[in-house]
């Protein structure tokens, strides 16, 4: 997602593509961890996005040779249509983060409740 967000503002040179997607996800948004974006992910990803229809790829013929990557016109009409709900995460952060908390709270709940040393006893 973060590679489409990048790109809805419009084309970009790889390098250029790679930096914004690392300013949009600085940090994995349910562990907090920090997010670097490897090339060779994004190199992959991208390949599969122009092998689906999804991301436009145009390499220049010249000196040095450059590559800029767009979205194509159906891909645009997809993250039109999509951006209401991304107004509505943005609006309700707070309800998604408490959904997180008592997920990961209910996570480590459940792990406390199922005692390996259960296991063992054989009813009377």
């Amino acid at each position: 997602m973060p590679i489409l967000v990048a790109l809805s503002a419009g084309p970009l040179h790889y390098n250029e593509l790679q930096l914004a997607v690392q300013e949009l996800s600085p940090f994995d948004p349910w562990t907090g961890v920090e997010r670097k974006i490897q090339g060779r992910a994004l190199s992959r990803t991208l390949g599969r996005m122009v092998s689906n229809s999804l991301v436009d790829r145009v390499e220049e013929q010249a000196f040095p040779r450059t590559v800029t990557y767009s979205l194509t016109p159906a891909t645009a009409d997809l993250l039109a249509r999509v951006q209401p709900l991304i107004e509505w995460a943005d609006e309700h952060q707070d309800l998604i983060e408490r959904a997180q908390r008592l997920q990961s709270n209910g996570q480590a709940d459940q792990a406390l409740d199922s005692d390996p040393d259960d296991e063992d006893e054989q009813p009377d």
